[in-house]
């Protein structure tokens, strides 16, 4: 069994060691019950736009059998601001306002996590208070001028692209819905929401929902590092046993 992963940071995350990725847990469990994975794909993705074309083009090269496909807040989020701060082409730093009806809004166009100039450090420094209030508000006059409501229904309709892609290619789709964001109250909130939204359209149109939101694991360990954004070792512990519990026969 080939999986592919469709994802950001989380299957590649690096803070944590190798073998306490999740997947790596994952692929463990699966082989110990005698269902060994011949190999694994990993496809991230922070524009929706340019989402599908990635996975069509990673399964042309490898065809597989499994898509473990995971909501994210993250372009969510970065839809919603209705300030969005960019690297244009020529590498040069762009500021502008990002609205629901525009054709061709920045945040799908461009995008500064991939772009950094410089590469950001590693561990990112912690947030200040003031950034945290200026993000937050942001965030909110976005959502607000209707960015959430339009990125929410292109999320929705990449769902669905996606979930024709792997009907037509015979590939079981597995849709991991979005982990809980602590590191701030409107994060979390729309996590909460997205939760909802594809549970809904999961099981609207049939397809196999993995809900994922949580804060603490069944002893009570923190399922995420203190900056409330990065999944803990018991995070990823936790997800690979959802995934076994849900692939394992």
């Amino acid at each position: 069994m080939h999986l592919t992963i469709v994802g950001g940071c989380f299957p590649v995350q690096y803070n944590i060691a190798p073998d306490r990725l999740y997947h790596h847990t994952l692929r463990t469990g699966l082989a110990a019950a005698g269902h060994a994975c011949s190999g694994l794909a990993i496809v991230r993705y922070e524009r929706l736009g340019s989402c599908m074309a990635k996975l069509a083009a990673a399964h042309a090269q490898q065809p597989t059998q499994v898509v473990l496909f995971h909501v994210r807040a993250e372009p969510v989020l970065r839809l919603t601001k209705l300030y969005y701060r960019y690297l244009d082409d020529e590498n040069r730093v762009r500021h502008s306002f990002s609205l629901p009806w525009q054709s061709r809004r920045n945040p799908e166009r461009y995008d500064l996590l991939t772009r950094r100039r410089p590469a950001p450090p590693l561990p990112p420094p912690p947030e200040t208070r003031r950034h945290q209030l200026l993000r937050q508000l942001n965030l909110r006059l976005g959502t607000w001028a209707g960015n959430r409501r339009r990125a929410l229904q292109q999320y929705q309709e990449l769902v669905l692209e996606v979930a024709d892609f792997c009907q037509r290619q015979s590939i079981r789709l597995l849709l991991i819905g979005p982990v809980s964001r602590p590191c701030g109250r409107v994060e979390n909130q729309l996590s909460t929401q997205l939760s909802a939204v594809f549970a809904a359209l999961a099981a609207r149109h049939g397809l196999d929902y993995l809900p994922a939101l949580g804060e603490t694991d069944a002893a009570g360990q923190p399922l995420f590092f203190p900056n409330g954004i990065h999944v803990s070792p018991a995070g990823h512990d936790r997800i690979a046993q959802l995934l076994l519990g849900r692939l394992r026969p």
